[in-house]
């Protein structure tokens, strides 16, 4: 099948690796181009209208398809009187230590059968490609046990075969540690677990802060998953500012996630690292919470990935328009650097940018087709949808 898209403007990062400071705001952008796919791949750009086309696609604009590469899919059900309580002045922390929020959540995904998980996440996957979000990260860290986890696993790798869009596991059981454990014990139960996941993922994550894995205890879970060949990733800096950041460019992780609560020591080791930066600044939002500094990042040479936490406590937001506001607003980002953030960078930080990404001759036909839109206006009209989506190198239409 040759499938043609018209662009009246294209606007694409170039190449495999993670666009770094000023990088970010060096974006493609070409005019009035026809992109040819065949078989799923881009094979020419073309400045005039081939002679033969199955499908012909017409768009104002078009980018690679968005990339999130942190969410905590699959879970079950939501945690509506979470957000009530936190209204009401109840500190995230405060939810937690009362048995709601991430407990809460793992009562729920417990109590429900495997035919419902599947059902329930993959609507949620579908939510997700109509906004124009191609590929998504997936954690486990709803069972925190054995059992409960390799369920999740077991939802995912479903996911992976019926979801219209790429699912990328991560092992997430250093999520909170469950009751009748001490943290030292827990992480050791952990440790073990890592030979029965070691199929099923190539990245181990770890919430490492205030109320839950300290630096000792999350040094050596990490030590002990990379002997086993997993990529890093941390939760970091999110609630305070514990030592996460060190650890993580210590160890050389892929990525340390959330950094709300950095400092401008941290900031310049990142920067100098091979780290990546995973924002999120729905889960300010949504907390009230200080925003990361991404202005400083960037300043500082950093690499930026964007992403939406999508979760049922801290961030409940399928909604890319919204994530790419708020960089705007509160990190102080460029539209440029934000795309870049949300495709290239985030693709890098989940090992696919030699497919996905960017939109350049080679790789999967991965994008997202607007009308009477600019790039400028995906980040200023929060709800805005695409017309289509084309996803390895299938056509969806909103």
């Amino acid at each position: 099948m040759k499938l043609v898209i018209y662009a009246k403007r294209l606007y694409t990062s170039i190449g495999n690796s993670p666009k770094r400071g000023h990088q970010m705001s060096q974006l493609e952008k070409l005019e009035n181009i026809f992109i040819c796919v065949e078989d799923g791949k881009i094979v020419e750009f073309l400045n005039h209208k081939p002679r033969s086309a199955d499908f012909l696609l017409e768009g104002d604009l078009v980018v690679p398809g968005f990339v999130d590469c942190h969410t905590h899919i699959p879970f079950y059900g939501y945690r509506e009187q979470d957000f009530l309580r936190r209204v009401s002045g109840l500190s995230y922390s405060q939810i937690h230590n009362s048995g709601g929020g991430i407990y809460e959540s793992v009562s729920k995904l417990r109590g429900a059968t495997f035919k419902e998980l599947v059902r329930f996440n993959l609507n949620l996957t579908k939510i997700f490609l109509r906004k124009g979000v191609t590929t998504i990260e997936c954690k486990t860290g709803y069972g925190l046990d054995e059992e409960n986890e390799l369920k999740q696993f077991r939802v995912i790798e479903i996911l992976k075969k019926i979801s219209p869009i790429d699912v990328i596991p991560t092992f997430m059981g250093a999520h909170a540690i469950p009751k009748g454990f001490n943290q030292q014990d827990y992480i050791d139960y952990l440790i073990k677990t890592l030979d029965l996941v070691k199929d099923k993922c190539d990245f181990v994550d770890i919430f490492c802060d205030t109320g839950a894995f300290d630096i000792y205890n999350t040094q050596r879970y990490l030590e002990a998953a990379r002997e086993k060949g997993f990529k890093l990733r941390i939760h970091a800096n999110e609630l305070s500012n514990i030592g996460a950041v060190k650890i993580a460019v210590q160890m050389n992780a892929i990525s340390a996630d959330h950094l709300l609560k950095i400092d401008d020591k941290d900031i310049e080791f990142l920067s100098q690292s091979g780290t990546t930066a995973v924002l999120m600044p729905t889960t300010s939002f949504y907390l009230n919470e200080t925003y990361a500094p991404a202005r400083k990042l960037i300043d500082n040479g950093a690499a930026i990935a964007l992403g939406s936490d999508f979760n049922p406590g801290s961030s409940p937001v399928i909604e890319p328009s919204l994530v790419m506001n708020l960089a705007v607003r509160f990190l102080g980002m460029s539209p440029q650097e934000i795309l870049s953030a949300y495709t290239i960078n985030s693709a890098c930080v989940l090992g696919i940018a030699d497919r996905l990404g960017t939109v350049e001759i080679g790789k999967e036909a991965d994008f997202v087709i607007y009308k009477d839109a600019d790039l400028e206006t995906i980040m200023y009209f929060i709800g805005i949808v695409p017309k289509y989506i084309v996803k390895r190198g299938q056509i969806f239409e909103n």
